[in-house]
């Protein structure tokens, strides 16, 4: 008879970024750091060296300069689009990138020895930034399908943040948390409320922005083009195009701009507690002649922030979005936690305390904050009841001493596309959700555009801006469907009214029906995780 392995009752919390992904454990009253090789993170990079051997991680980051063309990084940036890479004849999704990665970090917690979790790794919270939108958030729950895991819950890194902070200092706080992350930036305000010790931790998201576009990455890129600016002039040799002919292959090319890549990101490291640094980086590359050249880069602080600082007012412009939308000022923010790695640059310090003349909170790592809270919101919530095959229950120790409950906010506007391809919005953005109002909903009516129409295509759309046109990069698709039935007639004889519900658990409920029958209706529901 075969043995049926159990699976783990502990939830971990993971934090899968763009740069670098790290993942936690609730144990022993606090979360718990796994370790990843010798640090508490792994680089967000996957390589291929062969069909069969794949490598995660720092093995993989190492291979960039190797074989760049067969090494993906930033692979967070295109969850939920339609990019596609093959290797080695087989065809890989941004899904199957991200796999890879959970696959990685479910392997580390699965070896190590400090804690009995009582059976596999299999139930996680996943971080994902604040503004992602519906198809990423798909996307990223099916990589983790993908990878074994379960997810129990899919919770913004914010929040995340904010749940760490708030566990760990105290209770009755309005809270900003600052996220810049690899890839994407992110800000939210929530307000942790407790009437007492032994009472809920109640988390009420007031406002949260984002640009899915800004990250360290970025800031990475405004370095590099200081000192590819500089190694222009002096070599008369142009990293950054790959269509002029200059001698040097496309993949020479590629290798010397990843040297530059990982020698900037320590420079942007360096500069946040020096004022001072030196980018030397010898045999960058060789052209047709065998002229070898280097990189002797001195930058100093003051220059680097110059240089990154249109990057850094588009978040803080971003902060005063959120402050706008909760209808708060300065002087109501308690606390602002800094979240992500380039969260350290000083020139963030400095603008967020002009903005709110309050010094950021930066006592929790930066690196690490988002998977502790998620960590500590998995204990929270526990393995789904209804799960079979899981161990006895996690002992008491093992669960926060309060329960959390969140207060939500719809995130994105949610609407229609109508004729001319316009975004005909019917949910606003910024409607709170909470146990007292669990769902939010609204109804609009429309006429029938053309003569004998016997169906009508309803294609639902959502952006996090106020946009006009479905067209626009902020709009997307989340689902489509018909309504049939219609009975043939002169356009605008018929009214199509149609439903927007909205509730707690993250579900947007869409009907289409013909006033007067009944017997013509439709509905969707989209499960937005």
């Amino acid at each position: 008879m075969a043995i049926i392995e159990k699976n783990s009752p502990y939830i971990l919390g993971i934090d899968l970024g763009t740069s670098n992904s790290a993942v936690s454990i609730y144990r022993k009253g606090k979360p718990h750091m796994i370790k990843l090789g010798k640090e508490t993170t792994i680089p967000s990079v996957v390589s291929f060296r062969t069909e069969e051997d794949i490598q995660v991680g720092d093995a993989a980051k190492r291979r960039i300069l190797i074989d760049p063309e067969n090494t993906i990084s930033f692979i967070k940036r295109e969850m939920g689009s339609d990019w596609k890479r093959d290797f080695y004849g087989v065809s890989y999704r941004p899904e199957d990138i991200s796999a890879e990665i959970l696959s990685k970090l479910k392997e580390y917690v699965a070896s190590q020895e400090e804690f009995d979790l009582k059976g596999t790794p299999t139930y996680a919270v996943i971080c994902v930034p604040a503004n992602f939108d519906d198809n990423k958030k798909r996307a990223t729950k099916e990589a983790a399908e993908l990878a074994g895991l379960n997810v129990t819950y899919l919770l913004e890194e914010p929040v995340a943040a904010a749940i760490a902070y708030g566990m760990e200092v105290g209770r009755n706080q309005t809270i900003m948390v600052y996220d810049l992350g690899g890839g994407t930036f992110d800000v939210s305000i929530l307000k942790v409320d407790s009437t007492s010790e032994d009472s809920p931790a109640t988390f009420t998201i007031l406002a949260k922005e984002g640009n899915p576009a800004l990250g360290g990455y970025d800031i990475d890129q405004a370095i590099m083009k200081l000192v590819g600016d500089d190694f222009k002039e002096k070599s008369k040799l142009d990293l950054f195009d790959l269509e002029a002919d200059q001698g040097i292959s496309v993949t020479e090319l590629l290798e010397a701009q990843q040297k530059l890549q990982e020698a900037c990101e320590q420079t942007k490291k360096e500069l946040s507690e020096m004022e001072f640094a030196a980018i030397e980086i010898p045999n960058l590359i060789k052209d047709e002649f065998g002229t070898i050249y280097n990189i002797d880069f001195e930058l100093t602080r003051a220059d680097f922030e110059k240089a990154i600082e249109s990057l850094i007012e588009q978040t803080i412009d971003t902060m005063k979005k959120a402050l706008e939308n909760a209808m708060l000022g300065a002087k109501d923010i308690s606390r602002v936690i800094l979240v992500g790695g380039s969260s350290r640059i000083p020139l963030v310090s400095k603008k967020i305390k002009e903005l709110l003349n309050k010094e950021p909170y930066s006592n929790i790592d930066p690196d690490t904050i988002v998977a502790q809270g998620a960590a500590i919101y998995g204990a929270s919530i526990g393995v789904p009841t209804d799960k079979m095959n899981v161990t006895n229950e996690t002992a008491e120790e093992d669960k926060p001493e309060s329960k959390i409950e969140m207060n939500n906010i719809v995130t994105h506007y949610l609407g229609i596309e109508i004729r001319g391809g316009r975004f005909n919005r019917i949910i606003e953005k910024g409607l709170k959700l909470t146990d007292e109002q669990p769902i939010v909903s609204c109804e609009k009516v429309y006429s029938t555009p053309e003569d004998d129409m016997t169906e009508m295509r309803i294609s639902v759309f959502q952006s996090a801006e106020h946009v006009d046109y479905v067209s626009d990069e902020q709009c997307v698709c989340i689902g489509e469907f018909f309504l049939t039935g219609i009975p043939a007639a002169p356009k605008g004889t018929h009214r199509i009214h149609v439903n927007f519900e909205v509730n707690l658990q993250n579900e947007v409920i869409v009907t289409a029906s013909l006033q007067g029958d009944e017997g013509v209706s439709n509905q969707l529901t989209i499960q937005r995780d």
